[in-house]
């Protein structure tokens, strides 16, 4: 395999310059590689032995019959343009290295306007010594685009409030790629409804389902907390289960209060007490 024209290979790498071999004399006395114009390596049989120079040292070898160039623990500076004579005669074939960084894993970030109705999502990466770079998204199922670092999502792309899309984004150059972890509901869910709350007891009201209600389509994932009396605020169920006897008063006068909570927001109901009063109802309502 001939290896010409423009070459990339990441730091750490090794480069192996091939030669064709009808590029190759049969009758060769000296063969020297340089770089740019400083020597790395060179043969010469009327001399003897071989000569590896600079910053090649104990990193390279040439091999004396096909002329095969090898650099092993590749740095930034190894970049630039070899060349190779034979008998002191120039190849018309020369290489140039570029010697660049793998592409870090990158992260998404992103930055909405004031209503989150759209978003900018960006792929991060410190790509220094890394270019060129590409960079791909994937949303959703779809398939890989090449796009640039930014792209803009809205709201209404899915159809639905929240827009529940997954994002992915890839950094790409010669020598390696990187793929981000998944993002998704780039626009958060909805605030929270202030909850009511609702009863349902047995028939003799010794015991009662509180429910704590409110319509949280786009806001989940939601929290339910509870507050008794003076109590502390507990994270419960949706529902509480709460008896005539808790208070040993034949009327329980709790006040029960519930909260909805989100990321984004928090909300809570109206007190409710007198769960057990018989003849009335939580909004104190005679029936």
């Amino acid at each position: 395999m001939v290896v010409s024209g423009d070459l990339y290979h990441k730091v750490g790498g090794e480069l192996a310059l091939k030669l064709d071999k009808s590029t190759v004399p049969d009758s060769n006395t000296s063969i020297l590689w340089k770089h740019g114009k400083n020597k790395v390596a060179e043969r010469d049989k009327d001399f003897g032995g071989l000569d590896i120079y600079g910053a090649f040292k104990e990193r390279t070898t040439l091999d004396q019959n096909t002329g095969e160039l090898r650099i092993s623990g590749l740095m930034k500076t190894d970049s630039g343009v070899y060349s190779v004579e034979f008998n002191s005669k120039l190849l018309d074939k020369t290489y140039t290295l570029s010697v660049i960084k793998a592409v870090p894993k990158p992260t998404i970030t992103s930055s909405c306007n004031p209503d989150k109705t759209s978003c900018t999502l960006t792929c991060e990466g410190d790509t220094t010594d890394a270019e060129p770079v590409t960079y791909s998204w994937k949303v959703g199922e779809g398939a890989w685009e090449d796009l640039d670092k930014q792209r803009n999502v809205s709201k209404s792309d899915t159809g639905k409030s929240t827009n529940g899309y997954k994002y992915i984004c890839k950094l790409n150059n010669s020598v390696s790629e990187e793929v981000s972890e998944p993002v998704g509901e780039v626009f958060g869910p909805e605030a929270v409804p202030k909850p009511t709350i609702t009863s349902s007891c047995n028939p003799d009201k010794t015991s009662c389902i509180l429910t704590c209600e409110g319509n949280t389509t786009d806001a989940e994932p939601v929290t339910y907390s509870w507050k008794v009396g003076e109590g502390a605020w507990e994270v419960v169920d949706k529902q509480l289960i709460v008896f005539k006897s808790d208070t040993g008063k034949s009327t329980n006068s709790y006040k029960y209060i519930c909260k909805l909570h989100n990321s984004v927001s928090g909300e809570v109901s109206e007190p409710v007490g007198e769960v057990f009063v018989s003849g009335t109802n939580l909004l104190g309502l005679t029936f």
